[in-house]
């Protein structure tokens, strides 16, 4: 029986189709046990982010139970600020939206005045029928756009109140983020010992191939993440800082709103920039150029200094290989394929310079 199951083994087509099965019922498995594996993921997620929190506190000398709760303590006061900066920035978002047209009126007003001012300016006479016309359809189509651009912003500000209705919505799943909430604080703890557990899953022989392997992905990909974080909170406390300096309305929860977006690299910036400049053009054109001032430094800081010096050592990656990363991502999977491009690209550089490269088919071919 063995040797008829050996001979029967060796036929690539029996093999191929047997993988295809095998990957077909994992496929399966993995699609109806997802929603016990995201909190299981979440909350190792939690727990290997915070975990060199932890060696932190344990380098001074504290018992790791409680560099735990010193984590879970601040991880606390982050999610009730969190939540007070989202709610706030909502409200007043939505009560923007109210008032949009109103501060719209005088830049409305000036464009639509432009082609007539432009027709006061002597002329020859050959050319003014020429401008009339163009002063018409310029005149159509700045409308047009204000108009759209009107109904845009309007719709994009009117969010507040289904932003605030999803928010409500996730009350629901507060078990489910409670129980990840719960399993992080035992993952947290016993992490080394986890990790050598699943080391010994692996045959000996490769175990120090595995324990290599995980060290270089913990440098490279748990270095992006972690460094990302770091710049994260430095783009929020400037861009935070400076309009409060300048004087616009809710600065902390844009700080906050640009914090979080630039998990993706370059994002929190411009997406904090849009309401940045409506709530600033409530004070006059000086507050808006002060406040386009503010968000173009910060975000030169970042791609010139935090991203290099931060992210830029623990990936080696360059900046044209990260955009496009992120941008690959973002298309074939979405806003988790954005926030996951760098670090895969950051894990397949890994493989390609440490293993492919040295590898014998690279250099026999």
């Amino acid at each position: 029986m063995r040797e008829a199951f050996a001979r029967v083994w060796e036929n690539p087509y029996v093999r191929v189709l047997v993988y295809l099965l095998l990957l077909y019922l994992a496929y399966r498995f993995l699609l109806r046990a997802w929603p016990a594996l995201s909190v299981l993921l979440t909350a190792f997620s939690i727990a290997y982010l915070t975990h060199p929190v932890v060696r932190f506190f344990e380098g001074k000398r504290l018992p790791r139970l409680l560099g735990v709760v010193l984590v879970y303590l601040g991880l606390g006061l982050f999610l009730a600020l969190a939540s007070f900066l989202t709610a706030q920035t909502v409200l007043e978002l939505s009560r923007l939206a109210q008032e949009l047209p109103r501060l719209l009126e005088p830049f409305l007003a000036w464009l639509l005045d432009l082609p007539g001012r432009i027709r006061a300016i002597p002329l020859p006479e050959t050319l003014k029928p020429v401008l009339a016309e163009a002063g018409q359809s310029l005149q159509g189509l700045i409308q047009g756009f204000l108009d759209t651009l009107v109904r845009w912003l309007q719709g994009l500000m009117g969010q507040g109140g289904n932003l605030l209705g999803f928010f409500i919505s996730l009350l629901g799943g507060i078990f489910q983020f409670l129980t990840a909430l719960t399993l992080s604080v035992y993952f947290l703890y016993d992490l080394p010992r986890l990790a050598q557990a699943a080391l010994r899953v692996f045959p000996d022989p490769y175990q120090p191939l595995v324990a290599e392997l995980a060290h270089k992905l913990d440098r490279s990909v748990g270095g992006y993440v972690r460094g990302q974080l770091l710049v994260a909170l430095l783009v929020g406390l400037m861009v935070g800082v400076g309009l409060s300096l300048v004087g616009v309305p809710l600065a902390a929860s844009l700080g906050f709103l640009a914090g979080v977006f630039n998990l993706i690299p370059f994002v929190g910036v411009i997406v904090s920039g849009v309401p940045a400049l409506l709530l600033a053009a409530t004070g006059g054109w000086g507050k808006v150029l002060l406040t386009l001032l503010v968000l173009w430094l910060a975000n030169q800081v970042e791609g010139n200094l935090l991203g290099p010096l931060i992210v830029g050592r623990a990936t080696r990656l360059h900046p044209v290989t990260a955009i496009a990363a992120i941008l690959v991502g973002a298309t074939l999977f979405g806003l988790w394929g954005a926030l996951l491009g760098v670090p895969t690209a950051a894990f397949l550089k890994v493989l390609l310079e440490e293993y492919y490269k040295k590898s014998r088919f690279y250099r026999e071919g």
